[in-house]
């Protein structure tokens, strides 16, 4: 009789301990896949904007070789890729000449106007979780023809050499 009295009265402390412990590590276990998860969704909003761009890029090249007018291919080179958009994405914010670090706020887009970058500046997850956050640049080239064979250049300005298109292209820096 005395031992079933001592199992109704509940948890002993040794159980309670390892109830805790076990719940602990199931805990770390879900926050470190929620945060793999966040990163993962930021990564993919990145590359979709990036996406878009590179389809709106396409298309005013397209654009600009239909009305016979290639020469003004080379002046896209200087243009903010985010002024093609109809709807700019929400963190973009703006243009800047001298981008201070620790200025912009992670998770933003912004297009440097003195290198004619676009940037993006990470914002989640533990890849990117740093003290300086991780900056990913895109810069707009132009696609040439030399001779017969494609490829991408945007210093060689001989006669042989044709405009087939643009591109936004990610640059190291």
């Amino acid at each position: 009789m005395r031992a079933s009295l001592a199992r109704a009265r509940g948890f002993s402390l040794f159980e309670l301990a390892v109830t805790v412990a076990i719940i602990g590590v199931l805990a770390s276990v879900l926050l470190s896949r929620v945060l793999w998860y966040r990163e993962e969704a930021e990564k993919a909003a990145m590359e979709n904007v990036v996406g878009v761009l590179r389809s709106a890029l396409s298309m005013k090249a397209g654009q600009l070789i239909a009305q016979g007018k290639q020469q003004e291919l080379s002046k896209l080179l200087t243009i903010n890729p985010m002024d093609l958009l109809a709807q700019k994405p929400a963190n973009y914010i703006g243009e800047a000449d001298t981008p201070q670090k620790g200025k912009i706020s992670r998770g933003n887009w912004f297009f440097d106007r003195k290198k004619l970058v676009l940037v993006y500046i990470a914002g989640t997850g533990a890849t990117f979780q740093t003290s300086e956050p991780q900056r990913f640049y895109y810069k707009i080239q132009l696609l040439k023809n030399t001779d017969g064979a494609s490829g991408l250049d945007h210093a060689d300005t001989s006669e042989s050499t044709s405009i087939e298109g643009v591109v936004l292209k990610q640059m190291p820096m």
